[in-house]
């Protein structure tokens, strides 16, 4: 979605979002809109960019079958074919796609730009790509991503959680505003990524490696004992922090370990974050908890580690640790 950003914002134009869509792993074909969890008017107004959700020009159920042309980007559509979850969402949404070249199979967002100049004129420009398009420095997340922050229906949410498990800390007096403050509750956040990861990281990070991408809860056990330490010097048992795990570990021996050890695992079917938030709930409520942990222990090989560790970065100043 951020390099599409980067390709509607150089060409001045609306990008048009779609859904957050079921891979094709999942037969439930669900969606929800991204605005469910992300503020899109906010990142307007701090971005400059132009975005409409897909939901609000096109019905699924309302919808026609309609012939849709996409140019060919980054080989997509004639290198390399259109993945599973693509085609179920054209289906889905009933589209009809062609795929057409363009006179350069560009992967360079500004080759790209240049090449799509000849139908400025069209209503809509569909491009078969753009996660791998090339933007230098991988500048979209400067540019756009950190200003992608949360509803305040979803950031509610999880605050009534860590109220309810976390003591709410006294106000303070604020010499600046002169006015009374809470402070924010402190916890560690510990992303594990389990489950599907283990082949592939076993495949591809052997040895050594292995920590990086796939690392054992006594492994990371030893990190949050270092971040405590850090975190707590004079080794006050009022000052130590909770730890919440986001995790797809589902295995009862894993799961005690991490009880053993006074973790606490988001339990979203105990939590209820599906029903209140729908489907993708559980996903964006780990994310925000990830996001605004006073210490973040992340997988250095998986992405949503490093989405967590960017918005620790840029709005927290912190620094992720890394597995």
């Amino acid at each position: 979605m951020l390099r599409g950003m980067e390709v509607a914002k150089a060409l001045g134009r609306t990008l048009i979002i779609p859904p957050i869509t079921a891979s094709s792993h999942d037969k439930s074909k669900q969606n929800q809109p991204w605005s469910k969890f992300l503020d899109l008017d906010r990142f307007q107004e701090l971005t400059g960019a132009k975005v409409i959700e897909f939901h609000k020009l096109r019905d699924a159920e309302l919808a026609e079958f309609n012939q849709l042309d996409c140019k060919i980007t980054c080989g997509f559509g004639s290198k390399r074919t259109i993945d599973f979850t693509a085609k179920g969402f054209l289906k889905q949404w009933k589209f009809n796609v062609t795929l057409s070249p363009l006179q350069v199979d560009a992967t360079k967002i500004e080759a790209i730009t240049k090449t799509l100049a000849p139908y400025r004129r069209d209503k809509f420009i569909c491009i078969s790509n753009t996660y791998k398009v090339y933007v230098k420095d991988k500048s979209e997340w400067d540019r756009f991503g950190q200003h992608l922050h949360f509803t305040e229906e979803l950031e509610d949410f999880v605050q009534g959680f860590l109220d309810q498990h976390l003591m709410k800390p006294e106000p303070i007096y604020d010499p600046k505003s002169r006015q009374e403050i809470v402070p924010t509750q402190k916890y560690i956040a510990i992303h594990v990524r389990r489950g599907d990861f283990a082949q592939y990281c076993q495949s591809n990070f052997a040895g050594p490696k292995l920590v990086h991408c796939f690392p054992t809860t006594d492994e990371i056990a030893q990190r949050i004992d270092k971040i405590q330490s850090k975190q707590n010097p004079s080794g006050s048992l009022t000052e130590i922090m909770p730890v919440f795990v986001a995790t797809n570990e589902r295995r009862p021996e894993e799961l005690k370990k991490f009880a053993d050890l006074g973790w606490m695992y988001l339990d979203h079917d105990q939590m209820g974050t599906a029903e209140t938030m729908g489907v993708f709930g559980p996903m964006m409520v780990d994310q925000v908890l990830m996001a605004h942990a006073q210490a973040l222990v992340g997988i250095q090989m998986s992405t949503f580690s490093r989405v967590g560790a960017l918005r620790q970065r840029d709005w927290h100043k912190r620094q992720v640790e890394y597995m």
